[in-house]
């Protein structure tokens, strides 16, 4: 067991500071080598939490924001041969573009 460093800090030197501090560090015991283990919780509790889960979509229904990303950009592509836009106003999910890199006006 280690002796407790005294009250005042300064009445030690920076020697007797390290030899506390590997005698200290010789006292812990070692890390574990692997990771925590979690437990898994049993099949009921599943199942009553995938049940809430469903319950409360069926209630209120989907409350995920849908992702959309909006980019604000100036004049026309560099090279409109390079992309590929196929619009469908009926469906807009159906819409596509395509960047074709390889098409270089160099």
């Amino acid at each position: 067991m280690a002796t407790p460093p005294p009250d005042d800090a300064d009445r030690w030197s920076d020697e007797e500071w390290l030899a506390w501090l590997e005698d200290v560090d010789a006292e812990t015991p070692p890390e574990p080598d692997s990771h925590p283990i979690h437990r898994r919780r049993s099949l009921p509790t599943q199942m009553l939490g995938a049940a809430m889960l469903g319950l409360h979509r069926a209630i209120y229904g989907d409350t995920e924001p849908d992702v959309q990303i909006v980019v604000d950009a100036d004049g026309e592509p560099p090279d409109p041969e390079q992309l590929e836009v196929h619009l469908d106003p009926e469906d807009p999910d159906a819409s596509t573009v395509t960047v074709r890199p390889w098409i270089d006006g160099h």
